[in-house]
């Protein structure tokens, strides 16, 4: 079964200027056409209402939304990031320690004999 077609009556250079953005996107009329409607429905765009406004306030909202992350980001690294990395580099740092690990025998020798007398 085969769609039916209809008329509509565009000025010349509005049908043109549709014919022209639809060989560039290489699709049919009726594809064009619905694929068109489908965007301004899907998206809620109003084509008869000034565009700027929506997008100004869409730029605000993500600016705003920008603003919040950047302080999460900020205080995460304060309270958490910082902290940890100050831990894992005394961790990683050697250790001074004021008697050594290894005693030669003779200096023992030498305190156990003075102990002696």
């Amino acid at each position: 079964m085969s769609s039916k077609f209809s008329r509509i009556n565009f000025h010349t250079e509005t049908v043109e200027r549709f014919k022209k953005y639809a060989i560039t996107n290489d699709a049919n009329y009726t594809e064009t056409l619905e694929a068109i409607l489908d965007f301004f429905e899907k998206y809620s765009i109003n084509p008869f209402v000034p565009f700027d406004d929506s997008v100004h306030s869409l730029h605000l909202l993500i600016d705003k939304r920008m603003d919040a992350v950047e302080a999460i980001l900020r205080r995460m690294e304060t309270e958490q990031l910082k902290p940890s990395r100050e831990l894992l580099e005394r961790l990683f740092q050697p250790q001074k320690n004021e008697k050594p690990l290894l005693v030669e025998r003779k200096i023992l020798e030498k305190n156990n004999a003075s102990f002696k007398d």
